[in-house]
C-alpha cells in the first residue's frame, strides 16, 4: 500500500471516529431504547391483562364447579319429593283409620285388635322409609303457630295461649331442610273475653 492510500484510509477511519458520528449513533441507541422499553412496558401490561383474565376463568370455572355439585347433591337429596308427597295421603289414611277404631271396641274385638296392630306396623314402616329418605314428620300440637310451617284452617277460643296450636288435622313433613307439606291446624285465640255489662 502507497502513502496515498495510507492517508485515504486514516480519512476513513477519522470520519468513522469522529464526534458527529458518535453523537448520532448515541441518539440513535437511545431512539432505540426508548423504543424497545415502550414495547416492555406494553408487554409487561399485556402479560398483567392476561394474567387478570386467566384468574377470574380460574375463579369463575371454581365456582361454576361448585354451584353444579351443590345441584347434584340438591338433585339427589331431593329427587324423591314428588313421590314422597304423592306417598303423604297414604299416610294420612293410615292415621285415620287408627283413630277412627274406638280404643273399648279393639279390645274387646280379638279380630279387630290384630287388624289395628296390622295399620300400625304398615305405618310404622312407611315413617321408618320417609325417615331413611331424609322426610320427616313434625309435631305441631302445643307449638307456637309457624305461618312458614302451618296452614291455619280455623281459630278457636281456648284455654292455651294466643297463637298456640291446639288442633292438628294433616301432619307437616319436612325433606331435608325444605317443608314438603305444611300442617293443618287449629290454632288458639286465647280464652274467651267476657264482656263487662255497665
Amino acid at each position: 500500500m502507497n502513502q496515498k492510500d495510507k492517508i485515504e484510509k486514516n480519512k476513513d477511519t477519522g470520519q468513522k471516529n469522529s464526534p458527529n458520528t458518535k453523537n448520532q449513533s448515541n441518539t440513535t441507541n437511545q431512539k432505540n431504547n426508548t423504543e424497545f422499553e415502550k414495547i416492555i412496558n406494553e408487554l409487561k401490561e399485556k402479560l398483567k391483562d392476561v394474567e387478570d383474565k386467566l384468574l377470574r376463568s380460574l375463579a369463575e370455572n371454581d365456582n361454576l364447579r361448585k354451584r353444579h355439585e351443590k345441584e347434584t347433591e340438591d338433585n339427589l337429596k331431593y329427587a324423591t319429593k314428588n313421590f314422597a308427597f304423592s306417598l303423604l295421603p297414604v299416610t294420612d289414611n293410615f292415621q285415620r283409620a287408627i283413630q277412627s277404631i274406638p280404643d273399648d271396641v279393639s279390645e274387646k274385638d280379638k279380630l279387630l285388635k290384630n287388624l289395628v296392630i296390622g295399620i300400625q306396623a304398615v305405618e310404622k314402616e312407611l315413617d321408618d322409609v320417609f325417615l331413611k329418605n331424609g322426610i320427616k314428620k313434625f309435631d305441631s300440637l302445643d307449638q307456637k303457630f309457624n305461618p312458614e310451617l302451618h296452614q291455619a284452617v280455623s281459630k278457636v277460643n281456648n284455654d292455651k295461649p294466643e297463637g298456640t296450636i291446639v288442633e292438628e288435622y294433616q301432619r307437616g313433613y319436612m325433606i331435608g331442610d325444605r317443608l314438603l307439606r305444611a300442617a293443618m291446624v287449629v290454632v288458639s285465640m286465647g280464652p274467651e273475653k267476657k264482656e263487662e255489662k255497665k
